[in-house]
């Protein structure tokens, strides 16, 4: 299990992205976050030891760039975890 089931590792992640610019909306272990707009959706699943990260479509050049910024803050918090980053489908 990931060290992200513990309260205070969520609240660091919220804490670390927003001290490097970005705006984070946190919903238990669901964090939406915006640089300028809208880059990324994170979902932790702490039970699976998994982290999934949503690049969004409509904004490639911010959300490829802040992804990679989001991937290193979750290794830096556990870096055991599994990170998957994924496209957002387009409908």
């Amino acid at each position: 299990m990931s060290s992200f089931r513990r309260l205070e590792n969520r609240i660091l992640l919220r804490r670390m992205l927003s001290e490097r610019g970005f705006s984070v909306r946190m919903h238990s272990y669901e964090y939406y976050v915006i640089k300028d707009k809208f880059v990324s959706v994170i979902f932790l699943e702490p039970e699976f030891n998994r982290v999934l990260v949503h690049k969004i479509s409509w904004n490639p050049k911010n959300s490829s760039s802040a992804v990679k910024e989001i991937y290193s803050i979750i290794k830096e918090i556990d870096p055991s975890i599994d990170v998957h980053v994924e496209e957002d489908k387009e409908s």
